[in-house]
């Protein structure tokens, strides 16, 4: 009788079990439900008993991607710090809707008190990166962030001290155009400064990086006293720091850093970008005498800083104080400034150092790096000037000089064709080169190329067969079936091999 007893009181443990194992899915489901579906009082409650159960996150998992990115808004019904805890959590997800709504509640819910702030500004030390860009899109989206509202930027700031993980997103938000346009610099630069004499160094660092993110010039002066005082780390970050805001009073650190060996080679090359900003007479010639320096990184930063100074901008005019010193450094004694100069100039485009760079590509004497480099700068669209001695240069003794020729050529266009097909009446590796400077152009080039392919000329029509071939476009097609008509027999050869190529493509 006791075993069967046992027997009873087992299944009835088993079916109480299995009664509240039910019951807590169907309440789980309940739950799930009135987040997704219910009224704003059932969506907040739903939430709330969730999040203080701790199981808001687990009882989310596994549903669509379209109720979870729902249930974003029952956060926003209860409106909690709390919430906008969970919400930094749900920008995990995997799913780019679900992340858009948790952005979506923490823009909404994110800013409604110092204590909802305060959670907000803890995401920034989120160790998932899509939560912190979730945090950084609450505070800085131009339409619907949170914006520097009283309260932000304090938060920011002392979460920045308080966590490693939050010192770079938090220099993001600080720095944002959302933020500095409205003036919150006048909060966040004393505040950072004033860590600037924390004793911690990763405090410093933050703090350094941040104010060169901001970019006020109010920051120099403590940068300076930090990038003379403090640890190799901390110099390092101030440098950086310095060349971000890129004002005047800064020059003189940077040219420092430049002149210093020892110094790390990023932060020079970082030093170098902000005097290519600065772009005064004197900044310039600092970066002109870099361009000799034994650093590899040094150097090519020094020449993207002196094409900046040239022209800021590829729609913006070109600066003409630094297009006359980068012309007379074409003509310095160093080889290493010659090419740095001609390397800059490559992004500047300008006719008006056609002539020193003519005399460059002109010159056997010179290395064949400079002369490449300087055929390389004269090819931008339009430098109708430079197609001639770029013609000739296609006959150069250095294979790296008639490559940059080439690629010049195509860049010039329209001003450099008929120079180019009548390369082609040549033959022998001039017309191949010049082939392949048409065929780089693309279909705009069709019209030419039926031209030449009407020449009497063979050895014309022959390469303009080779360029059509090339091209590989559908259109080539009816010329090259002319040309395949051709009496001669190597035109006609050639077309039909071209037509095989372009049906290959296909």
């Amino acid at each position: 009788m006791r075993k069967y007893l046992n027997y009873i009181v087992f299944g009835l443990i088993v079916l109480l079990v299995v009664g509240l194992a039910v019951n807590h899915s169907n309440r789980m489901r309940r739950l799930i439900h009135d987040m997704a579906s219910g009224t704003p009082q059932q969506r907040a409650a739903a939430a709330a008993e969730l999040i203080k159960a701790e199981q808001f996150m687990d009882s989310i998992t596994g549903e669509e991607a379209e109720t979870r990115a729902k249930i974003a808004g029952a956060l926003v019904a209860l409106g909690t710090p709390e919430a906008v805890t969970q919400a930094i959590n749900m920008a995990k997800d995997q799913e780019k809707e679900v992340r858009d709504a948790a952005v979506v509640a923490l823009q909404a819910i994110g800013g409604k008190s110092p204590d909802h702030i305060k959670a907000l500004a803890a995401g920034l030390g989120n160790g998932d990166v899509n939560a912190r860009k979730a945090v950084i899109r609450a505070f800085t989206d131009p339409e619907k962030g949170i914006g520097p509202k009283p309260g932000v930027v304090e938060a920011i700031v002392e979460q920045m001290k308080a966590s490693g993980g939050a010192r770079g997103p938090g220099g993001d938000v600080l720095g944002h155009p959302t933020f500095t346009r409205q003036g919150a610099n006048r909060v966040s630069v004393p505040l950072l400064i004033a860590q600037l004499q924390d004793p911690d160094e990763g405090v410093r660092s933050g703090a350094a990086e941040a104010l060169g993110k901001i970019g006020d010039p109010a920051a120099i002066p403590p940068l300076k006293e930090r990038m003379h005082q403090d640890t190799a780390q901390v110099r390092r970050i101030t440098i950086g720091a310095i060349a971000l805001i890129a004002h005047p009073s800064g020059e003189d650190a940077l040219e420092e850093a430049i002149r210093n060996p020892n110094d790390d080679n990023e932060a020079r090359a970082q030093a170098a970008a902000g005097l290519g900003k600065i772009a005064t007479r004197r900044a310039i010639a600092t970066l002109l005498r870099a361009l000799s320096d034994d650093d590899l990184k040094l150097r090519s930063a020094a020449v993207a800083a002196l094409a900046r100074a040239g022209r800021p901008t590829p729609d913006a005019p070109v600066n003409r104080m630094v297009v006359a010193l980068l012309d007379a450094a074409l003509r310095a004694p160093e080889e290493s400034v010659r090419l740095g100069a001609a390397q800059a100039l490559q992004l500047v485009a300008t006719p008006e150092t056609n002539a020193s760079l003519i005399v460059l590509l002109r010159d056997r004497s010179q290395p064949e790096a400079v002369r490449a480099a300087a055929a390389r700068a004269l090819g931008f669209p339009g430098n109708a000037p430079a197609v001639a001695p770029l013609i000739r240069a296609l006959d150069d003794a250095s294979d790296q000089v008639i490559a940059a020729a080439r690629d010049a050529l195509s860049e010039i266009g329209t001003p450099a064709t008929d120079a180019l097909l009548a390369a082609l009446k040549r033959g022998g590796p001039v017309a191949l080169y010049a082939s392949q400077a048409l065929a780089r152009r693309g279909a705009q080039v069709l019209p030419a190329l039926q031209r030449a392919a009407a020449d009497t000329s063979p050895i014309s029509q022959r390469w303009a067969a080779v360029t059509l071939g090339d091209l590989g476009v559908a259109e080539a097609r009816p010329i090259l079936e002319a040309l395949q008509k051709s009496p001669d027999p190597d035109v006609a050869y050639v077309a039909r091999e071209q037509l095989e190529r372009i049906g290959r493509k296909r």
